[in-house]
């Protein structure tokens, strides 16, 4: 029997060109420890040095508003 993996993200990565925000990938951890990137963007397509990387929580917000 196979184990599956799973996987948790933590970050993300966004640009923002002063009148929309892009959302360029979202970096995942797994629970072997290894860590992968899905790219919603072209990594070739934008400069790198304009991204914003967000840590990202899957714990609910204590915000009542929800």
């Amino acid at each position: 029997m196979v184990k599956k993996k799973t996987g948790w993200p933590f970050q993300e990565g966004f640009i923002n060109d002063g009148t929309q925000e892009t959302h360029v990938f979202t970096d995942y951890r797994w629970d072997d420890g290894s860590v992968s990137r899905r790219q919603f963007v072209d990594p070739d397509g934008y400069d790198h040095t304009l991204v914003i990387v967000r840590p990202l929580s899957l714990k609910l917000s204590d915000s009542e508003d929800q």
